[in-house]
């Protein structure tokens, strides 16, 4: 890796700050279903966009360990990256979708990976899809998916 653990950890706490500081105009609550999960903004879209990189950055780094080498066509996976080689690559050395977090501030608990080794998680696919777009990401965006994503990159940190 290029950069040590304390490069990605500094880095996943000024994310959280970001969050956080979201927060304090975005209230979460317990049930998924309220509408402080379907608020898209242009703060949210700027979390999304610096989460998102951050996360491809950190895949990109795991797939380039050594730990993968042996893996077949590991040159070719490494040269043309993208979510699919990380599902099949990770996802079976890391299980990724075995991974939950307790969000203390609403007592539940999140699977920001789940079925991650068959399904590309929904927050993922939009920032994907529209990270080059910022007046979709705007409107697809939300606080789930912010909260999902953060989940995340922390679980890439720590592991």
């Amino acid at each position: 890796m290029i950069y040590d653990i304390n490069y990605f950890n500094r880095r996943y706490h000024q994310i959280e700050s970001d969050f956080l500081e979201i927060m304090d105009f975005i209230h979460i609550s317990d049930r998924f279903g309220d509408p402080c999960y379907k608020i898209g903004s242009s703060k949210l879209m700027d979390f999304c966009l610096k989460v998102g990189t951050e996360i491809e950055t950190l895949f990109r780094e795991i797939l380039n360990d050594k730990k993968f080498d042996s893996e077949h066509d590991i040159a070719i996976k490494r040269n043309n990256q993208n979510i699919d080689v990380y599902k099949k690559i990770i996802e079976p050395k890391y299980e990724l979708r075995r991974y939950s977090l307790f969000v203390k501030p609403i007592k539940v608990e999140i699977f920001p990976f789940i079925k991650f080794e068959s399904k590309t998680p929904e927050w993922f696919k939009i920032y994907s899809k529209d990270k080059h777009n910022k007046l979709n990401l705007i409107q697809n965006w939300n606080m789930m998916h912010s909260l999902f994503s953060l989940g995340a990159l922390l679980l890439l940190v720590i592991n």
